[in-house]
């Protein structure tokens, strides 16, 4: 009996590592953080969604010693255990950046969709500044807006659900459409 305990306790202390290639797209997503504030993450397929339309989010800070930078499609080989977050005894999924496979930019032409402003956020307007100072999506990703900029104003001001259409424009999102 105590050498069954002996080895279950051992086969528990091990944590599977795994090796994988992950694909990561050219843009963030907004999704709820777990203390609910809405964050930026990537969107991801890992090795078991490959060849399909699923992805995973993961936090955009999720891969340790990774560079994303948006406008790239990536595909990178990553390390993927189990840690444990001293400060509060939970476990986590840790990512480890190794290496990367590929990166290609986006042509200039792909658009793509973003809330700007969204009841299903607390808070619900997601672009911060002004027209005079430049706005930013969440605080961290410079967005255009140009000839748009009174419109984007006036409609998170008096919409419940903004919606923008971007195009890449280097470190920043070009806004071309106001849904």
């Amino acid at each position: 009996m105590a050498l069954l305990i002996l080895m279950l306790s051992s086969c528990l202390d091990e944590t599977p590592v795994k090796e994988e290639t992950i694909a990561i797209q050219h843009y963030p997503v907004i999704q709820k953080n777990e203390v609910d504030n809405p964050t930026l993450w990537l969107k991801v397929q890992f090795s078991h969604q490959a060849g399909s339309n699923e992805w995973s989010e993961i936090p955009i800070d999720a891969i340790e010693g990774f560079n994303y930078e948006l406008g790239n499609n990536y595909e990178i080989r990553i390390r993927k255990e189990e840690a444990l977050n001293e400060a509060s005894g939970m476990h986590y999924i840790k990512y480890t950046y190794l290496s990367e496979i590929s990166k290609s930019p986006v042509s200039a032409s792909t658009t793509f969709e973003m809330p700007l402003k969204s009841n299903n956020y607390n808070p619900s307007k997601l672009v911060l500044g002004s027209a005079e100072l430049g706005y930013k999506l969440l605080g961290e990703i410079p967005l255009e807006c140009s000839t748009l900029c009174d419109d984007l104003e006036n409609s998170l001001a008096t919409n419940s659900e903004v919606t923008g259409v971007f195009r890449h424009n280097g470190d920043a999102i070009k806004l071309i459409q106001i849904k």
